[in-house]
């Protein structure tokens, strides 16, 4: 009897006997998946948007702007996969199109070179 009880004592200290818990199928993330491309054409740029992953219906803000002016917003009705896509005005400069979806940034997209301050310059006026 003694034996019994010290071979369930020692069983019960080995990690190995029990099984462990199904945590069942993993919950998707509510964050949507889609892959976007801005393509130059022209006088417009075209926006190609592929949703991938969607976990229910909604809008997607779009604001495009050129250098850090607000140029243009538009707002897209997404259900589910597929394809949209969007134009927007294109001039000379740098231009950059930031998707949000519900509150919160999805992707940016930029377009050209931004016009960043010369380092040189600003070097330049702090030694004066």
């Amino acid at each position: 009897m003694r034996g019994l009880l010290l071979l369930l004592l020692l069983l019960s200290a080995c990690r190995y006997t029990f099984l462990p818990l199904d945590p069942g199928r993993p919950e998707s993330p509510g964050r949507p998946f889609v892959v976007a491309r801005l393509l130059k054409e022209g006088e417009e740029a075209r926006l190609v948007l592929r949703v991938e992953r969607l976990s229910g219906p909604g809008y997607l803000h779009l604001k495009w702007y050129r250098e850090v002016e607000l140029v243009a917003e538009k707002a897209l009705f997404l259900e589910g996969p597929g394809v949209q896509e969007a134009r927007f005005p294109l001039s000379e400069g740098y231009h950059r199109l930031v998707g949000l979806w519900g509150e919160r940034v999805l992707f940016q997209l930029d377009l050209g070179t931004p016009s960043l301050p010369d380092p040189d310059e600003e070097e330049d006026q702090g030694n004066r």
